[in-house]
């Protein structure tokens, strides 16, 4: 019957309530180390919520260092089936035209085939005569190289051994694993021949595409018929003049450009600005830094509920799941209000909108060139209402045409590196007063520092809670909340030895004075 007290017997006090009671006074600072556990943990989700905010905007920044997304290309062509075509960032804007398409590029090929005999996927390598087989070691012994694509240098060599019982689907699957070689390998059962081509098109200068050496072919009976197909190089003429590339596709002044199909009719290829596609990119940017501005604007202007401090176990026992949703939802409000590390962060921010950066590029005006050194000559400006925290606000018709008549001019407003520094007489460097970085290198550095500074104050998602100054408060907290814990189960049992004796004493007196009534009772 160990651990299982019977109080209030003798006595008739309910001492299971009152030690109850007495308990719930003695676990006050218990209760008060859970509310601030409790409120320390909100905060470090809450910290670590904005952190990954910052890493997706510093990504988002990261990416608007490319030149794709300012001087990005749209680009047709007059005859797809015949010439298709896309643009990289450094295409420039105009019209060529391919006079005419006068062959493909095709690869050279090697055909194995052995006469007339009935061969399926199947057939065992020994019963095949398409490749000897050593009478020692049962296996055959073959070489396969391969060229360079211009024919020239060292070829590439693979010496392939498998068992006279491996099937000619295995021979196949071999050819074909060997990246060194570059080659694909068919077999078609209709014709019972074995095709090897290479994955590249194009004429060698010199030398054989495929070079196909049998160290066993003595031991064949009749050797295979070996048929080799010469690569050719795609022909097409531009202004009268006959070019040729060794593949199909080839890039030409910034355009990917791929044949389909000859032809003797011209082929126009136009490139423009893709304006909207740059708008875009921008404008997704701005959308993302908004973002993040204004989670971080609400957090630190949420309303702090000092009277809502968060729930003890025995509190939440008295409230429906509503209530308790309600009452947290308060509680949790204001944890991260008036910080001073994302008030920082948003100045920061804000001074990146104003802020002279040397692009070392000029704009014609009536005048004369003006220096294109700040983000509101392309329409981005901060709004007027300062509860905004510093969103961006977008002037698109401003931006459009930036873009479409001076797109270098606004990715270097985004992309400039900051200026050298200023080597002065004594030797010491001074930063140059002249400039600063582009938006979004600004915005990657900010991000950065005000990340590293958050994690060091709330650690990043699976962090141990020794290498961060809130999970180190947090472990202290546990520490004291078990000690705290150990005391009041001693506490408890005190009460309870207490409440035990004044019971036993008070079952020693009734039972005296039943005895004294009977002798009474005798007299």
């Amino acid at each position: 019957m160990a651990g299982i007290r019977l109080s209030g017997l003798a006595s008739g006090i309910d001492t299971e309530t009152m030690i109850k009671q007495l308990m719930q006074a003695e676990r006050a600072p218990v209760d008060r180390l859970s509310q601030k556990k409790q409120t320390m943990t909100w905060q470090r989700d809450a910290y670590r919520e904005m952190n990954r905010g910052l890493l997706d905007l510093r990504s988002a920044a990261s990416d608007m260092l490319l030149s794709k997304n300012y001087l990005s290309k749209t680009v047709t062509s007059s005859n797809p089936s015949v010439v298709t075509v896309t643009a990289s960032a450094g295409a420039p804007a105009g019209s060529v035209t391919i006079d005419s398409v006068d062959k493909l590029a095709s690869a050279s090929s090697l055909t194995i085939s052995q006469g007339t005999a009935k061969l399926t996927s199947k057939t065992q390598l020994k019963d095949s005569q398409l490749v000897g087989i050593d009478s020692t070691t049962k296996k055959i012994n073959l070489e396969l190289q391969t060229y360079a694509a211009d024919g020239s240098g060292t070829p590439n060599k693979v010496t392939l051994q498998l068992d006279e019982t491996a099937t000619i689907d295995d021979l196949v699957t071999q050819i074909n694993s060997s990246k060194e070689l570059g080659l694909s390998a068919v077999f078609n059962e209709l014709t019972g021949k074995l095709v090897l081509s290479r994955q590249a098109t194009g004429k060698l200068s010199e030398g054989e595409g495929i070079v196909w050496i049998d160290k066993n072919a003595s031991a064949l009976t009749t050797p295979p018929t070996r048929v080799v197909k010469d690569g050719n190089n795609a022909s097409y003429t531009m202004g009268g003049t006959q070019l040729e590339q060794t593949s199909n596709t080839f890039v030409q002044n910034g355009l990917t450009v791929t044949l389909n199909d000859v032809t003797d009719k011209q082929v126009t290829l136009t490139t423009n600005l893709d304006t909207q596609a740059n708008f875009d990119s921008i404008k997704k940017f701005v959308d993302k830094y908004n973002d993040m501005v204004d989670k971080m604007n609400k957090k630190v202007r949420e309303e702090k509920y000092r009277d809502y401090q968060p729930l003890t176990d025995a509190q939440r026992k008295e409230l429906s799941e509503d209530e308790v949703k309600k009452w947290e939802e308060k509680a949790m409000s204001g944890v991260l209000k008036n910080d001073s590390y994302l008030r920082d962060g948003m100045n920061d921010f804000r001074s990146t909108l104003s802020a002279k950066i040397d692009t070392g590029y000029t704009i014609p005006s009536a005048s004369g060139p003006v220096a294109l050194s700040s983000l509101s000559q392309i329409g981005i400006t901060s709004t007027s209402d300062f509860r905004d925290g510093g969103k961006i606000k977008l002037d698109e018709a401003k931006l459009k045409e930036m873009l479409e008549k001076h797109p270098d001019g606004v990715y270097r407003l985004f992309t400039a590196d900051a200026p050298a520094k200023i080597k002065q007489a004594d030797g010491t460097e001074i930063d140059n007063p002249n400039g600063l970085s582009g938006f979004a290198r600004q915005i990657q550095t900010f991000t950065t520092n005000l990340r590293d500074k958050i994690s060091n104050v709330a650690g990043r998602d699976g962090s141990v809670a020794t290498t961060y100054r809130l999970g180190k408060s947090l472990a202290d907290i546990d520490k004291s909340m078990l000690t705290w814990e150990d005391k009041l189960k001693r506490k408890e049992d005190s009460y309870y030895r207490r409440f035990a004796a004044m019971e036993q004493a008070m079952n020693q007196a009734n039972s005296q004075s039943a005895t004294l009534a009977g002798y009474l009772g005798q007299g």
